[in-house]
């Protein structure tokens, strides 16, 4: 009978032991866990702040050829449309090419 509360006694503390390193363990990936998402985080608004950043600038240097050089800033837009429409049309033709 002895024996049976002594290992029962070892069982429930070896219990415990490996209940409290469970926690110590899930309490060090939480950490790790948040540490990373606050990193991402971080990495992800500079990252949103660099592509404003060059999203204004491109914004500007436009702005400033259309006021030093309105008649290329009109032909830039034209070929760059004439670009596009270009591109569309000839996706449609391959579309309808194809479902035929």
């Amino acid at each position: 009978m002895e024996d049976t509360r002594h290992v029962g006694a070892t069982l429930s503390k070896n219990g415990e032991k490996a209940e409290e390193r469970i926690r110590e363990t899930a309490d060090t990936a939480m950490e790790k866990g948040r540490a990373t998402l606050k990193e991402l985080s971080h990495q992800g608004k500079e990252a949103m702040a660099r592509a404003q950043k060059g999203a204004k600038e491109t914004w500007d240097d436009a702005q400033k050829l259309l006021h030093k050089h309105p008649g290329k800033a009109v032909g830039l837009a034209l070929l760059v449309g004439a670009a596009i429409g270009g591109a569309i049309m000839a996706m449609r033709k391959a579309r309808s090419s194809r479902s035929s």
